[in-house]
């Protein structure tokens, strides 16, 4: 039923996953605008969990939230969401794999956010991408021979104005790095997080990772053995 009535606020038509083709264009901030997807496989899933099912609980949170930050943009479909919640709000993503670019600006345009095509970690430096063939699973690793910039956490933040009122932050592993500092995690309100677990890490650790940054978890929902997501937020009651 949900995903019915935020199929209708988008302007689209939502019956059943099987038959669900990805829209050529949506309602945005009150306007129909044409949207730009690649057809890949995988896409209408990542469509119908992030506009659908609201995965990165933005419906949760104020509609006076004033910054919002995107670590792991993809072809940005988290900033429509966030831009139809946030009205108001600046909205920077950050998305470190070239080849989304022609569908980032797009996205950019009809929705208003500033994309940087720059990986974001602990410090800044550069990155080599592995590019899977489902774009949102694309990994990146640190090197100093990289082709794709990085830009620190902190970085960041003081280019959206300092401080942040929600980060989502979904990039395939390197959260991890991120989380190194602690520091720049004060600066943030609310956090919207997929989490990997590739490298040893574990659904409990990740929650004792960001109460230890300063968060109170609101929900956690591990998804397997891989990964899972976690809602946090530094204020007493989220909404």
């Amino acid at each position: 039923m949900q995903r019915k009535i935020r199929a209708q606020k988008l302007g689209i038509e939502f019956k059943r996953v099987a038959s669900f083709n990805l829209p050529g264009n949506l309602i945005v901030q009150g306007n129909r605008q044409q949207v730009n997807l690649p057809e890949e496989k995988g896409m209408d899933g990542e469509f119908i969990e992030v506009l659908l099912d609201d995965c990165y609980g933005v419906e949760q949170l104020s509609e006076s939230l004033m910054k919002v930050l995107d670590i792991g943009a993809n072809v940005g479909l988290f900033p429509i969401a966030a831009r139809n919640r946030f009205p108001q709000a600046v909205i920077h993503a950050y998305e470190a794999n070239p080849n989304l670019e022609i569908y980032l600006k797009h996205q950019s345009e009809i929705a208003n956010f500033t994309y940087f095509m720059e990986a974001v970690g602990a410090e800044d430096g550069r990155v080599v991408l592995d590019i899977r063939e489902v774009s949102g699973k694309t990994r990146s690793r640190v090197s100093e021979n990289g082709d794709v910039p990085m830009v620190s956490l902190k970085r960041a933040i003081d280019r959206i104005g300092g401080s942040v009122d929600l980060a989502k932050v979904d990039c395939e592993g390197a959260e991890w790095l991120l989380f190194e500092d602690r520091d720049s995690w004060q600066l943030v309100q609310n956090l919207s997080l997929e989490y990997h677990l590739w490298s040893g890490h574990t659904h409990v650790e990740t929650r004792q990772v960001i109460e230890n940054l300063g968060f109170r978890v609101t929900k956690q929902t591990p998804i397997d053995k891989w990964y899972g997501s976690i809602l946090a937020s530094r204020t007493p009651n989220p909404k």
